[in-house]
């Protein structure tokens, strides 16, 4: 370390010494002279000819000087603009590639009516705006506003689909307020003209079915076109259900329907008797369309009844029909004065219906598990006549016909072969009920039996200890060998 740090000394005091005697001024005959003091002595001696020589030396080496300096900045700022373009070239091409890249791989987002106020930039506008530089020749785009269409206009043409919409509206709403108040009107005023006569025959007129006490006087809104009255406390009856169905005048498009289809309005009384108060038979008589639907809709009807077509004897008008279970009954019931009443009263009289078996409406044959019940019924179907005098007339005479024929139907008894035919058709209905069920609980008892024995297999099949899934399987063997063989039946003999 020494021995550098020494070299190291040495060598700076060599280029000391150097350096002087590099500085050391020649003497006048240009030789250089070992005085120690001669650039002093120098110095001091005035030499005009040398220290003008040295002023021009001096001014040539600096324009010389100057002018390498220009010549490098001129050389240097050369070098600038090249490598300049160099890069301007190069950033153009990898903008290109970029460009032509991003164009390849992310053209599937380029939406040219996403902005319709900003289209797309071209190749040279992007390299000018890349440079700095306004595009040339281009002037501004001007700034456009898009137009506005005006959603308040004074031209009511322009709302014809709106106007009809609340015109629409309006009639259905004016016709559903005329309609229910039309309905409401028309049975209360039927409730309130025949109210008296109902008085004399029931007890209670009019039972809300509510209340606890016996309020009368109820009519009862079933809906906007249908309105029910109970009466009840009559011998030998235990209610009457008289239910006024109206046309559908609050529904507009029933309205229209009703110009093509007229329906008129009418009343219905339902009249449910005692046990033992009617004797077996089923008959129905009336207007022979409404006859043949009620036929097939009705379960006591399509089971029980035929159609009488040698009723020439009772001599009823053409449009009335008769379905009855027993021949006798026609004369019976159809008698002098009823035939008189249909003959008057011909287009007023739907239909009329006596059953001992009513059970409502006919239901699939594969929904009934037993047979339903039965209670003996009388059904009155009436039109409802128009509003004066005649047709208060009418109502009284349909009202009071209906209570005659309650009291004719009370007494009303069949012979014996009659009631051995009534007895015999109703145990026929019961027996062939009986074996269409038992058929179908034997395929009921087949499909669960079947069902048992897939999941006894399934059973042993699914069983993992082999000693219990052998077992199984000998059990199963043995009751499928047990069901194999044929049912005897042992006696014995003494």
């Amino acid at each position: 370390m020494k021995l550098l740090i020494f070299l190291f000394l040495l060598f700076s005091i060599t280029l000391s010494q150097c350096s002087l005697s590099a500085n050391v001024p020649a003497d006048g005959d240009g030789v250089i002279s070992d005085n120690e003091f001669a650039e002093f002595e120098f110095m001091d001696e005035e030499d005009p000819i040398s220290d003008q020589q040295s002023n021009a030396n001096y001014q040539h080496n600096e324009q010389q000087q100057k002018e390498q300096r220009n010549d490098e900045k001129i050389d240097q700022f050369n070098d600038h603009n090249s490598k300049e373009e160099q890069i301007g070239k190069r950033a153009d091409e990898n903008g290109a590639e970029k460009s032509a890249r991003s164009e390849g791989d992310f053209s599937f987002l380029v939406d040219e009516e996403e902005f319709d106020e900003f289209p797309a930039k071209t190749g040279e506008e992007i390299d000018q705006t890349h440079k700095g530089e306004v595009p040339v020749n281009k002037p501004p785009k001007p700034l456009t506003f898009a137009e506005v269409p005006s959603h308040f206009r004074s031209n009511w043409s322009s709302y014809q689909v709106e106007l009809i919409a609340l015109l629409i509206i309006f009639v259905y709403a004016l016709n559903y307020a005329y309609g229910k108040t039309k309905n409401h009107s028309i049975a209360h005023k039927w409730f309130m003209d025949n109210r008296e006569r109902l008085e004399k025959q029931f007890a209670l007129v009019g039972d809300d079915g509510t209340s606890q006490e016996n309020m009368g006087g109820c009519l009862i809104r079933e809906t906007d076109f249908s309105y029910s009255v109970w009466c009840t406390g009559r011998i030998g009856c235990r209610s009457m259900h008289s239910q006024i169905k109206l046309f559908k005048r609050q529904d507009l498009l029933g309205m229209v329907i009703g110009f093509v289809r007229p329906r008129p309005d009418n009343v219905v009384h339902k009249i449910d008797l005692d046990p033992d108060e009617m004797d077996s038979f089923v008959l129905i008589f009336g207007q022979r369309k409404n006859v043949q639907k009620t036929v097939k809709e009705m379960h006591d009807l399509s089971t029980y009844v035929t159609e009488r077509k040698n009723v020439d004897k009772v001599q009823l008008p053409a449009s009335i029909c008769v379905f009855a279970e027993i021949a006798e009954t026609i004369p019976a019931i159809i008698d002098a004065s009823t035939l008189q009443f249909l003959k008057k009263c011909e287009k007023y009289v739907e239909y009329i219906h006596f059953s001992d078996q009513y059970a409502g409406a006919k239901q699939p044959d594969d929904q009934y598990v037993r047979l339903p019940e039965t209670h003996p019924t009388l059904v009155f179907s009436y039109i409802i006549t128009d509003d004066n005098e005649e047709g208060h007339l009418m109502d009284s005479m349909l009202l009071n016909f209906t209570f005659f024929m309650l009291d004719k139907v009370r007494r009303y008894r069949l012979s014996k072969e009659g009631k051995a035919k009534a007895d015999k058709k109703r145990q026929n209905v019961q027996e062939n009920f009986l074996k269409l069920t038992h058929q179908q609980r034997q395929e009921a008892a087949q499909t669960r039996r079947e069902e048992k024995t897939r999941e006894r297999k399934q059973r042993v099949i699914e069983e993992e200890d082999p000693d219990r899934q052998k077992r199984l399987e000998r059990l199963e063997q043995k009751r499928d060998a047990k069901q194999k063989q044929p049912k005897m039946k042992q006696f014995k003999i003494k």
